[in-house]
């Protein structure tokens, strides 16, 4: 429905709501006609949307089994509630003959009987089960399309007046109110699953699991560098140790050998002193 000037504001607090009632109330018009010295001349809507999101509800057949059933919660998107309070003050119906309006004020009446005219239809046709509902004959009756027959609760206060002149009109607003009390909503709690935030919430567990991978990865690059390294230095080790178990036995080998060697001219000495003193 377009509705020219009209507002949607975000509110956090009481505060900030009372105000924007008020600042709502102060923009309303009213005339001074022959039947009331402050008539209203327009409907007057409030329309509050609330939107809470809960936890999403467990499986019927879940089972808390480890990390399979962590997973599953994690997936398990949020559900949103949403509601919505309509509050109308309607605006009287007006005979023209009565109230004196003229000139822009008659245009107005003219255009609130017209849209009441059109409510009034669409409380007949749902009072009579009729298979089609004219909402769409104004905007008032597409914007409370929710609040008779839909799936809302609904609160109807009808006002009258004392005066016996006023009788005709006493009598069309009782009718209108018996007929409206036949009208049945069927209340039902509107709930769906809140995907887009499940969504960016996937997405941050995504990121978070990415940059532990790449730590993890990291560190795994650091420890087999470490472990190399390690290797390296043992294998150079195993080498130096090798190379000198290699020379003290080169070593040795020598010196055993010299040894031998020396003992065997001594003996050959020994031989050749011994043949000349024979002799």
């Amino acid at each position: 429905v377009s509705l020219p000037g009209a507002t949607l504001v975000e509110i956090r607090d009481q505060q900030s709501f009372l105000e924007l009632l008020r600042l709502g109330e102060a923009h309303r018009h009213a005339a001074n006609t022959k039947l009331n010295t402050e008539s209203s001349r327009s409907h007057a809507l409030l329309m509050v949307h609330v939107k809470r999101t809960v936890k999403g509800r467990e499986p019927a057949h879940s089972s808390d089994n480890g990390n399979s059933s962590s997973m599953a919660r994690s997936l398990r998107p949020p559900l949103v509630r949403k509601g919505k309070l309509v509050v109308v003050d309607l605006a009287g119906s007006e005979r023209i003959d009565k109230s004196g309006s003229d000139g822009h004020t008659r245009e107005e009446a003219k255009s609130i009987n017209l849209s009441l005219s059109a409510l009034g239809k669409c409380i007949n046709a749902l009072a009579e089960n009729s298979a089609h509902v004219p909402v769409r004959d104004s905007k008032l009756t597409r914007l409370l399309r929710d609040s008779f027959g839909g799936t809302a609760r609904t609160s109807l206060v009808i006002t009258v007046g004392p005066s016996p002149r006023h009788r005709g009109e006493t009598a069309s607003t009782i009718m209108f109110g018996q007929r409206a009390m036949k009208v049945e909503n069927m209340l039902k709690l509107k709930e769906e699953f809140d995907y887009k935030s499940l969504a960016r919430r996937l997405d941050i567990q995504l990121d978070k699991l990415i940059m532990e991978h790449e730590r993890k990865q990291k560190a795994f690059e650091v420890e087999i560098e470490r472990i190399k390294a390690e290797a390296q230095n043992q294998i150079s080790e195993a080498e130096r140790n090798y190379a000198d178990a290699v020379e003290k036995e080169r070593l040795k080998y020598q010196k055993d050998y010299m040894e031998s060697i020396k003992k065997l001219e001594e003996k050959w000495m020994m031989n050749q002193q011994n043949q000349g003193n024979e002799r």
